[in-house]
């Protein structure tokens, strides 16, 4: 199957004060390289979506493929739908958020594999300790209700319409939950 991960990275990062993206972790690596990094241990196909003006980001990160939300100053559902409608081909795809680097390769081997042998019309979302978290998967069944999405909810309100299609795997792994938000994060 032909399909891939969209990493969502056109925010503004307001709450956390600079651009988030750039900050460098303990490992030296920047907090979107090493999310970037994380997922193509496990996808063929990683599209990060930016803002027109992140130019110099395509630079930095070098290897993924970039797709530009010409509105992404309108919110997350807007960046969303970019990567939707540029990755339509794929027969998968995973939404993913930029500022979140300690998702494992072993939990998202599992929901890639999970999301394969679903049925169409599966969505595959990762739940730790009862709480869902990223990423969520989704078949093609879903593209067109995440293209047209605006605003800043993300695909909450497709989740909420398809919520007898939601496929929850339950894992250990902490990093499904956990985003950077501040520094101190």
């Amino acid at each position: 199957m032909n399909g891939g991960v969209i990493i969502l990275a056109a925010g503004f990062a307001r709450r956390f004060g600079s651009d988030k993206r750039r900050y460098r972790l303990a490992n030296g690596k920047t907090l979107l390289a090493a999310t970037c990094a994380q997922y193509q241990t496990v996808f063929d196909n990683v599209a990060v979506v930016i803002r027109e003006e992140d130019q110099t980001l395509i630079t930095e990160l070098g290897s993924p493929d970039f797709v530009v939300a010409q509105d992404a100053e309108l919110g997350m559902g807007h960046s969303l739908a970019s990567g939707v409608q540029a990755k339509s081909a794929w027969d998968y795809l995973f939404v993913a958020l930029g500022d979140m680097p300690y998702v494992s390769g072993e939990t998202l081997s599992l929901l890639k594999q999970t999301l394969a042998s679903a049925d169409n019309g599966a969505i595959v979302q990762p739940v730790y300790e009862g709480q869902p978290g990223h990423p969520v998967g989704f078949t093609p069944a879903h593209y067109g209700a995440l293209a047209m999405l605006e605003g800043d909810n993300g695909a909450r309100t497709v989740l909420a319409d398809a919520r007898s299609n939601i496929v929850q795997v339950t894992v250990g792994d902490e990093g499904v939950l956990r985003d950077l938000d501040k520094p101190l994060d």
